[in-house]
């Protein structure tokens, strides 16, 4: 009878030690459950947008004009030594940039037929007033090439780097006159006569 109670007894733990075990692997499944939703809830957020739409990049122009109306400024023939002529012109900026770089003149060149050039004295200066051949209100602000012949001139200021002048527009437009004398000097020898010089051009330039 004593045997017969001590299985009854062994039974009887065992099965409510499957029991416990049942109800912590259920409580720990249900933990899991809750962890898994938590996370999966996390990944919601709210969000909102904003933009900046229709950008767009257009380019400036830098823009040089003179009043010459395609006409030479110097057209002079049968010189005598110590005869001098002098000549305006108005160079205008009118690029659509507000404030570019400073105005230069160099030489853009010309045909001697010998070395007429070393004896052309020229000199350059920048002011206001002045027009396309006309100089009569030309106000003198800076001389910027004199005590110098065209081959000289020729030699010295050959591109933008290289170029003359104090002008620097600070708005659009802005003009600028030139008076530029060119005299055969007085010491020219006999053979420079029916010597001469020819295509010459004079070149602004200016950039941004």
């Amino acid at each position: 009878m004593a045997k017969q109670i001590s299985s009854q007894n062994t039974e009887s733990n065992r099965g409510r030690g499957r029991a416990s075990l049942a109800r912590i692997v259920g409580v720990i499944g249900s933990l899991a459950l809750v962890s898994w939703m938590v996370v999966i809830g996390s990944s919601a957020v709210f969000s909102d947008t904003t933009d900046s739409t229709g950008n767009a990049f257009v380019a400036g122009d830098i823009d040089l004009v003179d009043d010459d109306l395609g006409s030479v400024l110097f057209n002079l023939s049968d010189m005598e030594p110590g005869e001098s002529v002098t000549d305006c012109i108005e160079v205008t900026y009118q690029g659509s940039i507000p404030d570019p770089s400073g105005v230069v003149i160099y030489s853009g060149g010309y045909v001697d037929s010998g070395d007429f050039d070393t004896y052309l004295n020229l000199t350059i200066e920048e002011g206001t007033g002045g027009s396309f051949g006309d100089c009569l209100l030309f106000t003198l602000e800076n001389t910027i090439e004199s005590l110098g012949t065209l081959s000289d001139f020729d030699t010295d200021h050959t591109d933008y780097a290289s170029g003359t002048g104090v002008w620097d527009p600070s708005g659009t437009p802005e003009s600028k006159s030139y008076r530029i004398t060119v005299e055969l000097d007085s010491g020219a020898p006999n053979a420079e006569q029916n010597e001469s010089v020819t295509a010459l051009t004079f070149t602004w330039e200016i950039q941004s």
